[in-house]
């Protein structure tokens, strides 16, 4: 799971409540980020004297509020439940995190992570970055696709390995895998969209343009699946215009290749 941040700096009086969502004074910013996403937010109130780690949200709706100087808006869920905002060791968390050269000058390399000008919601934290400051708090999140490339990892570790290496840990191996349970986004999609999607291919992949490669065995229908241009993760639109349909391998190559 890949996470944003936020900071909650000197501009504001009062220490961060997640009741009242989190504001930016860009709408393009805001609508970049996908609702479902959560962010790491950390603050530095006018007049307080160190960080604290309030916790992970979830972004659950984008808003508007003309009246706030922060008008373009995110509603907030509160994932990490703290008791308390928690106290960060900015000394401490320099020597941890990612080095930054250049910036700021006086700045400690903490500062230089999460006090530059426009830092809040400008990119996904870096995993490395993101897991010492979840480590602060003991949060860990397993996600199907953290799963999914943690394997892939190991399926290319292994790839390098002799195949006499190999066969050794094989022999070792348990033949039953453990399971392990993870957290995923499922968007609830327009039927209608597939349904005319599907329409208006007439049967053939909308990318290489051939058959669809075999029929269900439910329906006798031509398989092919609906891929969105501009994936809904990313704040894509359940459309038609965004949407289109293609076989199997066509749609693994979207995703993979």
């Amino acid at each position: 799971m890949k996470y944003y941040y936020a900071y909650h700096g000197s501009k504001n009086k009062e220490n961060f409540d997640w009741k009242f969502g989190y504001g930016l004074t860009s709408r393009s910013k805001r609508d970049k980020v996908a609702i479902g996403s959560k962010v790491i937010v950390i603050q530095k109130p006018d007049n307080a004297i160190e960080f604290r780690l309030c916790g992970i949200f979830k972004i659950t709706k984008h808003y508007d509020d003309m009246t706030n100087v922060f008008p373009y808006r995110f509603e907030l869920e509160n994932v990490s439940n703290l008791s308390e905002y928690m106290i960060l060791n900015d000394t401490e968390l320099s020597d941890e995190l990612p080095a930054i050269i250049g910036g700021n000058k006086g700045w400690s390399n903490f500062q230089k992570h999460f006090c530059a000008q426009g830092i809040t919601f400008q990119k996904l934290l870096e995993p490395e970055v993101s897991d010492i400051l979840l480590s602060q708090i003991g949060f860990q999140e397993d996600t199907l696709e953290s799963v999914i490339e943690s394997f892939r990892k190991k399926v290319i570790i292994s790839s390098k390995m002799s195949s006499k290496e190999r066969r050794k840990r094989l022999n070792l191996a348990k033949k039953n895998p453990k399971q392990k349970t993870v957290t995923t986004i499922v968007y609830e999609r327009n039927p209608d969209v597939v349904a005319e999607v599907l329409y208006r291919a007439e049967e053939n992949c909308e990318k290489c343009f051939k058959r669809a490669p075999f029929n269900r065995k439910s329906d006798g229908s031509p398989y092919l699946e609906v891929h969105h241009k501009v994936p809904l993760a990313r704040g894509g639109d359940d459309t038609v215009e965004n949407a289109i349909a293609i076989c199997p391998n066509c749609h693994r190559e979207a995703h993979y290749g």
